[in-house]
Protein backbone atom coordinates (compact mmCIF):
# COMPACT_ATOMS: atom_id res chain seq x y z
CA UNK A 1 0.00 0.00 0.00
CA UNK A 2 0.94 3.06 -0.86
CA UNK A 3 1.25 6.70 1.75
CA UNK A 4 1.43 10.09 1.60
CA UNK A 5 1.42 12.66 3.29
CA UNK A 6 -0.83 15.93 2.23
CA UNK A 7 1.15 19.08 3.43
CA UNK A 8 -1.45 21.50 2.28
CA UNK A 9 -3.79 19.98 4.92
CA UNK A 10 -1.66 20.37 8.14
CA UNK A 11 -4.50 21.04 10.80
CA UNK A 12 -7.10 20.38 8.45
CA UNK A 13 -9.18 16.54 9.18
CA UNK A 14 -10.88 15.29 6.11
CA UNK A 15 -14.04 14.27 7.57
CA UNK A 16 -15.60 13.05 4.49
CA UNK A 17 -14.16 11.77 1.46
CA UNK A 18 -16.42 10.98 -1.93
CA UNK A 19 -15.38 11.97 -5.55
CA UNK A 20 -16.03 15.04 -5.95
CA UNK A 21 -16.89 16.08 -2.99
CA UNK A 22 -14.51 16.39 0.38
CA UNK A 23 -15.71 17.50 3.66
CA UNK A 24 -12.98 19.34 6.06
CA UNK A 25 -12.98 20.30 9.59
CA UNK A 26 -10.39 22.51 11.29
CA UNK A 27 -11.51 23.22 14.92
CA UNK A 28 -14.90 24.52 14.88
CA UNK A 29 -14.86 25.30 11.14
CA UNK A 30 -16.45 23.30 8.33
CA UNK A 31 -14.82 23.24 4.96
CA UNK A 32 -15.49 21.71 1.63
CA UNK A 33 -13.83 21.30 -2.14
CA UNK A 34 -13.93 19.13 -5.02
CA UNK A 35 -10.38 18.02 -5.04
CA UNK A 36 -7.77 17.30 -2.12
CA UNK A 37 -5.33 20.41 -3.01
CA UNK A 38 -8.09 22.22 -4.88
CA UNK A 39 -9.79 25.75 -3.06
CA UNK A 40 -11.18 25.49 0.24
CA UNK A 41 -14.59 26.97 0.91
CA UNK A 42 -15.66 27.11 4.66
CA UNK A 43 -19.26 26.31 5.42
CA UNK A 44 -20.26 26.82 8.16
CA UNK A 45 -18.88 26.96 11.76
CA UNK A 46 -19.85 25.25 14.80
CA UNK A 47 -21.40 27.14 17.77
CA UNK A 48 -18.78 27.63 20.45
CA UNK A 49 -17.79 29.78 23.83
CA UNK A 50 -15.24 32.19 22.37
CA UNK A 51 -12.99 31.50 25.08
CA UNK A 52 -12.50 27.59 24.37
CA UNK A 53 -12.51 28.84 20.34
CA UNK A 54 -9.38 31.39 21.49
CA UNK A 55 -7.60 28.85 23.23
CA UNK A 56 -7.90 26.25 21.25
CA UNK A 57 -5.86 28.09 18.45
CA UNK A 58 -3.24 26.08 19.77
CA UNK A 59 -3.10 22.64 19.31
CA UNK A 60 -2.04 21.78 22.34
CA UNK A 61 -5.12 23.18 23.85
CA UNK A 62 -7.55 21.89 21.21
CA UNK A 63 -6.42 18.20 22.24
CA UNK A 64 -6.95 19.49 25.94
CA UNK A 65 -10.87 20.76 25.36
CA UNK A 66 -11.48 17.73 22.58
CA UNK A 67 -12.26 20.47 20.71
CA UNK A 68 -12.94 18.84 17.32
CA UNK A 69 -15.22 16.94 15.09
CA UNK A 70 -16.05 13.47 15.63
CA UNK A 71 -18.98 12.58 13.29
CA UNK A 72 -19.79 14.47 10.19
CA UNK A 73 -22.35 12.63 7.82
CA UNK A 74 -23.87 14.59 4.65
CA UNK A 75 -27.74 13.89 4.52
CA UNK A 76 -29.93 13.53 1.38
CA UNK A 77 -31.88 16.45 2.40
CA UNK A 78 -28.30 18.56 2.02
CA UNK A 79 -27.86 19.33 5.50
CA UNK A 80 -24.79 18.09 7.57
CA UNK A 81 -25.10 16.20 10.97
CA UNK A 82 -21.86 16.85 13.00
CA UNK A 83 -21.14 15.49 16.83
CA UNK A 84 -18.71 18.18 17.99
CA UNK A 85 -17.15 17.67 21.47
CA UNK A 86 -20.05 16.96 23.93
CA UNK A 87 -22.65 18.46 21.42
CA UNK A 88 -24.81 17.34 18.30
CA UNK A 89 -25.71 19.50 15.94
CA UNK A 90 -26.68 20.05 11.90
CA UNK A 91 -24.82 22.37 9.82
CA UNK A 92 -27.90 23.29 6.89
CA UNK A 93 -26.87 24.27 3.44
CA UNK A 94 -27.22 27.89 3.91
CA UNK A 95 -24.23 27.70 6.54
CA UNK A 96 -26.40 28.20 9.84
CA UNK A 97 -25.30 25.50 12.49
CA UNK A 98 -28.51 24.13 14.51
CA UNK A 99 -27.54 22.62 17.88
CA UNK A 100 -30.11 19.91 18.45
CA UNK A 101 -31.99 19.72 21.53
CA UNK A 102 -32.96 16.11 23.42
CA UNK A 103 -29.75 15.40 25.19
CA UNK A 104 -30.07 14.09 28.52
CA UNK A 105 -26.50 15.42 29.44
CA UNK A 106 -23.59 16.40 27.38
CA UNK A 107 -21.72 13.39 26.12
CA UNK A 108 -19.39 12.23 23.34
CA UNK A 109 -19.34 10.22 20.52
CA UNK A 110 -16.62 8.28 19.61
CA UNK A 111 -15.38 9.05 15.85
CA UNK A 112 -17.68 7.34 12.90
CA UNK A 113 -20.01 5.82 15.42
CA UNK A 114 -23.35 7.22 14.15
CA UNK A 115 -24.73 5.40 11.51
CA UNK A 116 -27.42 6.35 8.54
CA UNK A 117 -29.74 3.78 8.88
CA UNK A 118 -32.43 2.34 5.79
CA UNK A 119 -35.41 4.05 7.60
CA UNK A 120 -33.71 7.53 7.31
CA UNK A 121 -32.81 7.96 10.73
CA UNK A 122 -29.11 8.87 12.44
CA UNK A 123 -28.43 6.17 15.05
CA UNK A 124 -25.43 7.30 17.65
CA UNK A 125 -24.81 6.50 21.45
CA UNK A 126 -23.52 7.79 24.93
CA UNK A 127 -19.81 7.66 25.36
CA UNK A 128 -18.68 9.18 28.90
CA UNK A 129 -16.81 7.83 31.94
CA UNK A 130 -20.12 6.15 33.62
CA UNK A 131 -17.81 4.70 36.36
CA UNK A 132 -20.98 4.26 38.24
CA UNK A 133 -22.49 2.40 35.59
CA UNK A 134 -25.71 4.16 35.02
CA UNK A 135 -28.36 4.24 32.46
CA UNK A 136 -26.91 4.88 28.82
CA UNK A 137 -28.72 5.38 25.71
CA UNK A 138 -28.99 5.30 22.47
CA UNK A 139 -29.97 8.46 20.21
CA UNK A 140 -32.33 8.64 17.06
CA UNK A 141 -32.28 11.71 14.74
CA UNK A 142 -35.00 12.00 12.17
CA UNK A 143 -33.54 14.56 9.39
CA UNK A 144 -35.22 17.44 9.36
CA UNK A 145 -36.43 17.68 13.44
CA UNK A 146 -34.69 19.95 15.69
CA UNK A 147 -34.86 17.42 18.29
CA UNK A 148 -33.38 14.32 19.78
CA UNK A 149 -35.69 10.75 20.52
CA UNK A 150 -34.05 8.12 22.92
CA UNK A 151 -34.32 4.93 20.74
CA UNK A 152 -33.13 2.56 23.30
CA UNK A 153 -31.54 2.56 26.99
CA UNK A 154 -29.74 0.60 28.44
CA UNK A 155 -30.23 -0.10 32.35
CA UNK A 156 -28.08 0.57 35.73
CA UNK A 157 -25.12 -1.65 35.32
CA UNK A 158 -25.74 -3.11 31.86
CA UNK A 159 -23.14 -1.56 30.25
CA UNK A 160 -20.40 1.15 30.53
CA UNK A 161 -20.49 2.84 27.36
CA UNK A 162 -21.40 2.57 24.26
CA UNK A 163 -18.56 2.44 21.76
CA UNK A 164 -20.40 3.03 18.58
CA UNK A 165 -23.73 2.29 15.84
CA UNK A 166 -22.53 0.65 12.29
CA UNK A 167 -24.83 -0.07 9.80
CA UNK A 168 -23.95 -3.28 8.03
CA UNK A 169 -24.26 -2.84 4.73
CA UNK A 170 -24.99 -6.57 3.82
CA UNK A 171 -28.16 -7.87 6.07
CA UNK A 172 -28.95 -3.81 6.56
CA UNK A 173 -29.19 -4.40 10.06
CA UNK A 174 -27.39 -1.83 12.77
CA UNK A 175 -24.69 -3.69 14.76
CA UNK A 176 -23.83 -1.97 18.39
CA UNK A 177 -21.04 -2.19 20.05
CA UNK A 178 -20.50 -1.60 23.71
CA UNK A 179 -18.06 -2.47 26.60
CA UNK A 180 -15.72 -2.03 28.95
CA UNK A 181 -15.57 -5.04 31.86
CA UNK A 182 -15.78 -8.66 30.35
CA UNK A 183 -19.94 -8.70 30.88
CA UNK A 184 -20.30 -5.96 29.58
CA UNK A 185 -18.55 -6.32 26.07
CA UNK A 186 -21.28 -6.95 23.59
CA UNK A 187 -21.76 -6.74 20.08
CA UNK A 188 -25.54 -6.88 19.38
CA UNK A 189 -27.65 -6.14 16.29
CA UNK A 190 -31.11 -4.25 15.92
CA UNK A 191 -33.51 -5.02 12.84
CA UNK A 192 -35.99 -2.69 14.15
CA UNK A 193 -34.80 0.71 14.68
CA UNK A 194 -33.70 -0.44 18.66
CA UNK A 195 -37.16 -0.99 19.68
CA UNK A 196 -35.11 -4.88 20.12
CA UNK A 197 -31.65 -6.24 20.35
CA UNK A 198 -30.39 -9.22 19.61
CA UNK A 199 -26.81 -10.86 20.86
CA UNK A 200 -24.15 -11.52 18.59
CA UNK A 201 -21.92 -12.48 21.16
CA UNK A 202 -19.99 -11.39 24.34
CA UNK A 203 -18.48 -12.04 27.91
CA UNK A 204 -14.81 -11.22 27.87
CA UNK A 205 -12.52 -8.91 26.42
CA UNK A 206 -12.30 -10.85 22.55
CA UNK A 207 -15.87 -8.97 22.17
CA UNK A 208 -14.61 -5.31 23.53
CA UNK A 209 -14.94 -3.46 20.27
CA UNK A 210 -14.98 -0.07 19.08
CA UNK A 211 -15.30 -0.39 15.34
CA UNK A 212 -16.74 -3.08 12.57
CA UNK A 213 -15.99 -3.75 9.34
CA UNK A 214 -18.50 -6.12 6.97
CA UNK A 215 -18.40 -8.39 4.10
CA UNK A 216 -20.54 -10.59 2.38
CA UNK A 217 -19.50 -13.36 4.63
CA UNK A 218 -18.18 -12.14 7.47
CA UNK A 219 -17.88 -9.31 9.86
CA UNK A 220 -13.84 -8.40 10.89
CA UNK A 221 -13.35 -5.85 14.04
CA UNK A 222 -10.23 -5.50 16.47
CA UNK A 223 -10.33 -5.89 19.98
CA UNK A 224 -9.92 -3.00 22.47
CA UNK A 225 -8.53 -5.03 25.18
CA UNK A 226 -6.86 -4.01 28.29
CA UNK A 227 -5.85 -6.47 29.76
CA UNK A 228 -5.21 -9.20 27.06
CA UNK A 229 -3.08 -8.73 24.03
CA UNK A 230 -5.14 -7.12 21.13
CA UNK A 231 -5.93 -9.73 18.20
CA UNK A 232 -7.77 -8.56 14.40
CA UNK A 233 -10.91 -11.20 14.63
CA UNK A 234 -12.96 -12.73 11.80
CA UNK A 235 -16.78 -13.48 12.58
CA UNK A 236 -18.34 -15.71 9.82
CA UNK A 237 -21.66 -14.78 9.40
CA UNK A 238 -23.08 -18.43 8.45
CA UNK A 239 -21.34 -20.53 11.28
CA UNK A 240 -20.73 -17.88 14.04
CA UNK A 241 -17.17 -19.18 14.57
CA UNK A 242 -14.56 -16.54 15.18
CA UNK A 243 -10.92 -17.11 13.56
CA UNK A 244 -8.09 -15.17 15.17
CA UNK A 245 -6.26 -13.81 12.09
CA UNK A 246 -3.02 -12.02 14.12
CA UNK A 247 -1.97 -10.62 16.85
CA UNK A 248 -1.66 -6.31 16.97
CA UNK A 249 0.83 -3.86 19.06
CA UNK A 250 -2.15 -2.57 20.59
CA UNK A 251 -6.25 -1.53 21.05
CA UNK A 252 -8.20 -1.06 18.06
CA UNK A 253 -10.53 1.89 17.85
CA UNK A 254 -10.86 2.94 14.12
CA UNK A 255 -11.35 0.91 10.81
CA UNK A 256 -11.97 1.55 7.50
CA UNK A 257 -12.54 -0.68 4.10
CA UNK A 258 -10.26 -0.12 1.16
CA UNK A 259 -11.39 -1.88 -2.01
CA UNK A 260 -11.07 -5.36 -0.90
CA UNK A 261 -8.66 -4.50 1.65
CA UNK A 262 -9.39 -3.83 5.70
CA UNK A 263 -7.58 -1.28 8.02
CA UNK A 264 -7.32 -1.23 11.48
CA UNK A 265 -5.43 1.28 13.19
CA UNK A 266 -4.29 0.69 16.81
CA UNK A 267 -3.95 3.01 19.51
CA UNK A 268 -1.16 4.37 21.59
CA UNK A 269 -2.58 4.66 24.99
CA UNK A 270 0.34 2.80 26.97
CA UNK A 271 -2.19 0.03 28.17
CA UNK A 272 -0.88 -2.85 30.45
CA UNK A 273 -1.51 -5.28 27.48
CA UNK A 274 0.28 -3.09 25.21
CA UNK A 275 4.24 -3.96 24.41
CA UNK A 276 4.91 -0.67 22.25
CA UNK A 277 3.25 2.75 22.59
CA UNK A 278 2.37 3.66 19.06
CA UNK A 279 -0.50 4.32 16.71
CA UNK A 280 -0.39 1.29 13.44
CA UNK A 281 -2.12 0.69 10.79
CA UNK A 282 -2.68 -3.18 9.91
CA UNK A 283 -4.24 -4.35 6.98
CA UNK A 284 -6.14 -8.04 5.90
CA UNK A 285 -6.23 -8.29 2.29
CA UNK A 286 -8.52 -10.73 0.77
CA UNK A 287 -6.69 -13.98 1.99
CA UNK A 288 -7.38 -12.73 5.47
CA UNK A 289 -3.61 -12.12 5.65
CA UNK A 290 -2.74 -9.79 8.16
CA UNK A 291 0.36 -7.28 7.26
CA UNK A 292 1.54 -4.25 9.79
CA UNK A 293 1.43 -1.09 6.93
CA UNK A 294 2.78 1.79 9.31
CA UNK A 295 3.08 2.54 12.80
CA UNK A 296 3.78 6.37 14.61
CA UNK A 297 4.90 6.75 18.08
CA UNK A 298 2.95 8.14 21.04
CA UNK A 299 3.84 11.82 21.26
CA UNK A 300 5.68 13.19 24.78
CA UNK A 301 2.20 14.76 25.81
CA UNK A 302 0.36 12.94 28.92
CA UNK A 303 -2.23 10.66 27.13
CA UNK A 304 -4.75 11.17 29.19
CA UNK A 305 -4.70 15.15 29.30
CA UNK A 306 -3.70 15.86 25.59
CA UNK A 307 -5.75 12.25 24.26
CA UNK A 308 -3.96 9.06 22.90
CA UNK A 309 -2.50 8.44 20.37
CA UNK A 310 -5.11 7.72 17.30
CA UNK A 311 -5.26 7.48 13.67
CA UNK A 312 -8.49 9.16 12.54
CA UNK A 313 -10.13 7.77 9.33
CA UNK A 314 -11.98 9.37 6.91
CA UNK A 315 -15.66 8.21 6.36
CA UNK A 316 -17.30 6.40 4.91
CA UNK A 317 -16.42 3.36 6.33
CA UNK A 318 -15.83 2.02 2.77
CA UNK A 319 -13.76 3.20 -0.12
CA UNK A 320 -12.99 2.13 -3.41
CA UNK A 321 -9.62 2.80 -3.79
CA UNK A 322 -7.85 5.33 -0.86
CA UNK A 323 -8.52 6.53 1.84
CA UNK A 324 -7.57 9.43 4.02
CA UNK A 325 -6.35 9.73 8.19
CA UNK A 326 -5.66 11.85 10.19
CA UNK A 327 -2.76 11.54 13.45
CA UNK A 328 -3.86 12.52 16.75
CA UNK A 329 -1.04 12.92 19.65
CA UNK A 330 1.66 11.12 17.82
CA UNK A 331 4.75 11.90 15.70
CA UNK A 332 3.55 14.19 13.58
CA UNK A 333 0.44 14.93 15.60
CA UNK A 334 -2.24 17.05 13.16
CA UNK A 335 -1.24 15.97 9.83
CA UNK A 336 -2.90 14.66 7.23
CA UNK A 337 -1.76 11.47 5.06
CA UNK A 338 -4.00 9.33 2.01
CA UNK A 339 -3.47 5.62 1.75
CA UNK A 340 -4.08 4.00 -1.33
Amino acid sequence: MRIEIIPSLKGYVVEWSEHGRYLLSRRNEIFECQEIGGELKRIGKIAAPGWKEMASRSRLAQRLFRFMVSNLLPLPNGEIFITFDKSVGVLTEDGEYRELKGLERPCRVLRSAAALADDGNIYFGEYLDNAERGEMRIYRFTPGSDELETAYKFGNGEIRHIHGIYLDPFDRSLVCLTGDADPECRMLRSRDGFNSLEQIGGGDESWRAVSALFTPDAIYYGTDAEYRENEIIRLDRESGQRKVLGKVSGTVFYSRKVGDNLLFGTTAEDAPAQKENVAAIYCVDRDDNLTEVVKFPKDRWHKALFQFGTIAFASPIEHPNSAFFSLVATHNDGRTYRIA
